[in-house]
């Protein structure tokens, strides 16, 4: 359903985009409905959002017809971007409550949710701008009037607190060193950037180190890997090479985590808006990442020497330094593993997040290190 009349004020225009580009409206539906594509490479997770924007008012609120989107992801897209602290006080975020509310209808085994949803969403609207828009009194008088035929209490107060604010972009808890948490939600996956939904999980801040190694060899009686005796590997705060995906594996278990899926590794690197690098679009340089050493005489950086190449969610070394092990496996001829991040005498297109190449299980390269996840 839709109502017809503009929001408050002038000509449409989000304050940025004119509605004579509303037929542009982003990401398409292609492959399924657990697939979003976006059909051009936008630059920057506003331009995704306001895309989103585009497309809720285009189809709900003006009545316009438009290509579809997958509505569920594209909610957790926007749900995510508004929740951030930085654009928590957006009066945009209406277009989260007014998809809500339509998915509500769709989706009756989701509409208790997504009715709650909606009605948090559309009172923060409106207690930002305290504005007087049928597209949002209309919403908010049918979701009072559900509730009440329903015998449901809602106050936005009684929200969930991660229906209210998703995680904050950075939060970090002490597990066998740092951990970053990655919350749930859509993120654009791949070269081809298609949305994909990931559960939350805390990862490594680093890779683990020589450091964190050698305290479960000890500890465990478990062979010391390749490379120990090799010197421009063994700086203890450096990450860890010469380990099989088994290796990596048992390291895992001895703390308690596992080894990261791509999807979730990669997440973990790019964030939700689709950039190629960690920090941002910029190519590496050596103040973001190690990489472009001589591959015979190259060496590993202890894994805090690159501060400025944080990822969105606190994680650093996700580019260069050391290819890391997955638990993503793959199978033609043979079974091989996912691995990640480029290295430290690798090309900086290498370092893309977005790169993938495999490796044989058994494996023990002086190139590959590992870190690790757990359920958040």
């Amino acid at each position: 359903m839709f109502w017809g009349s503009p929001r408050p004020g002038a000509h449409f225009t989000f304050g940025r985009m004119d509605r004579s580009s509303a037929g542009d409206l982003g990401p398409r539906t292609a492959g399924g409905p657990d697939r979003l594509k976006r059909q051009w490479r936008l630059r920057s997770v506003d331009d995704q959002i306001r895309a989103l924007q585009e497309y809720t008012y285009a189809k709900y609120v003006d009545g316009s017809h438009v290509e579809g989107v997958d509505e569920v992801v594209a909610v957790g897209q926007m749900e995510e971007y508004f929740s951030r602290p930085e654009n928590a006080s957006d009066p945009e975020c209406v277009y989260v409550g007014i998809l809500y509310f339509e998915l509500g209808y769709e989706l009756e085994e989701k509409q208790v949710e997504f009715f709650q949803k909606a009605k948090v969403w559309l009172e923060r609207h409106r207690a930002l701008t305290g504005e007087d828009w049928d597209a949002v009194d209309d919403r908010l008088l049918d979701l009072t009037e559900f509730f009440e035929a329903e015998g449901i209490e809602v106050e936005v107060d009684d929200m969930p607190e991660a229906t209210v604010m998703a995680p904050v972009m950075v939060q970090e808890i002490e597990d066998h060193g740092p951990m970053m948490l990655v919350p749930a939600g859509a993120f654009l996956f791949g070269a081809s950037l298609e949305a994909v939904n990931v559960p939350a999980f805390f990862i490594d801040k680093y890779p683990v180190t020589n450091r964190e190694y050698e305290a479960f060899c000890r500890d465990t009686g478990y062979r010391f890997p390749k490379y120990w005796n090799e010197q421009r590997f063994r700086d203890p705060n450096a990450p860890v090479v010469g380990v099989s995906v088994a290796d990596a594996q048992k390291y895992s278990r001895w703390v308690g985590k596992s080894l990261p899926t791509e999807e979730q590794w990669e997440k973990a690197s790019r964030g939700v808006d689709g950039r190629p690098y960690p920090w941002g679009e910029e190519s590496a340089t050596s103040e973001l990442a190690c990489f472009a050493g001589d591959a015979l005489e190259g060496q590993t950086s202890p894994v805090q020497a690159h501060p400025l190449g944080m990822s969105p969610y606190g994680v650093g070394e996700m580019a260069g330094n050391v290819w890391e092990w997955t638990n993503t496996s793959l199978t033609d001829s043979e079974t091989v593993n996912v691995i990640k991040g480029g290295c430290y005498n690798d090309p900086a297109e290498l370092l893309r997040s977005d790169f993938r190449l495999e490796a044989v299980p058994k494996d023990k390269f002086e190139t590959i290190g590992f870190r690790c996840v757990k359920s958040a």
